[in-house]
């Protein structure tokens, strides 16, 4: 397991227009699309969840640590593409956080939970 690395560079420094060159594979193990900066080998720490409705079982995909030669590429290239730092830190197009399914306790079209009112002896 590798420790996560801490910037060196101070916030004024960074440009907002910054970018990194990546590129996306598809891990063999979770068939899950993983983005790889153009200097990495292996495949990152990613999690792995079971199942949609628990988010809250995650673990670490067996697929951590293997070399990046054994995914498949997820777009029609494994050329590297400079992609907005920005870019990195949202979430996919199409992906509301709003609508996965842990983020509604009762299901798609649930209301929230109206708390039980006391009454008060008069």
């Amino acid at each position: 397991m590798q420790e996560p690395v801490e910037s060196v560079d101070a916030p004024e420094e960074q440009d907002a227009y910054d970018t990194f060159e990546m590129y996306r594979v598809i891990c063999p193990d979770c068939v899950q699309p993983i983005a790889l900066l153009a200097d990495e080998d292996v495949l990152p720490e990613h999690a792995l969840c079971p199942s949609p409705w628990n988010p809250f079982v995650l673990t670490v995909c067996s697929g951590t640590g293997r070399p990046a030669a054994d995914a498949r590429p997820a777009d029609e290239t494994l050329e590297v593409q400079e992609q907005d730092t920005a870019l990195l830190l949202t979430l996919p197009q199409g992906l509301d956080w709003r609508m996965q399914p842990f983020s509604h306790v009762g299901g798609p079209g649930s209301r929230p939970i109206k708390p039980a009112q006391l009454r008060r002896a008069a």
